[in-house]
């Protein structure tokens, strides 16, 4: 499968990293939003197993996020979207998600300012939010568990 896809991040402490070659990063605990596209070799299977790993050499801003101790990935939405992170960012943001930390993930659409954003509601809450977001602009998307994408594998 190819396309795009959303994760839905908790970190459970402040967290302090430096993304590849952006600035110093602080992130306070709550639920995140990271918006991403695989549309290489090995698909949206490969790229999301990915995320949930935390033994990686960090090639995307992503990468060094997730291989954090207190940063889990706890959802994942796939569409069917090719290349679709500047349109699902903008979904999200007027969906009232707040974009931090400028760049982070946009090395392919310089023109956003963020792939990642902040959900000032929990986990429940913001899955819900991101559903109807989707839904509101007729997009395809479906739920994937963490153990469909390791079964598949």
């Amino acid at each position: 499968m190819k396309g795009s896809y959303i994760l839905v991040i908790s970190i459970g402490r402040r967290v302090s990293f430096k993304p590849g070659s952006l600035p110093r990063v602080r992130l306070p605990p709550g639920c995140y939003v990271y918006v991403g596209s695989a549309m290489g070799p090995g698909g949206f299977e490969k790229r999301v197993l990915r995320h949930f790993r935390r033994n990686k050499r960090a090639r995307w801003h992503i990468d060094y996020l997730t291989r954090l101790r207190s940063v889990r990935v706890e959802s994942v939405i796939y569409t069917p979207l090719p290349r679709g992170e500047s349109r699902l960012t903008r979904i999200l943001s007027s969906s009232g998600f707040v974009k931090v930390v400028k760049g982070f993930g946009t090395t392919d659409s310089p023109s956003d300012f963020s792939h990642l954003l902040f959900s000032e509601e929990g986990l429940r809450k913001t899955v819900r939010r991101i559903a109807l977001a989707m839904g509101r602009d007729g997009l395809e998307y479906r739920f994937i568990s963490r153990e469909a994408l390791i079964n598949r594998s």
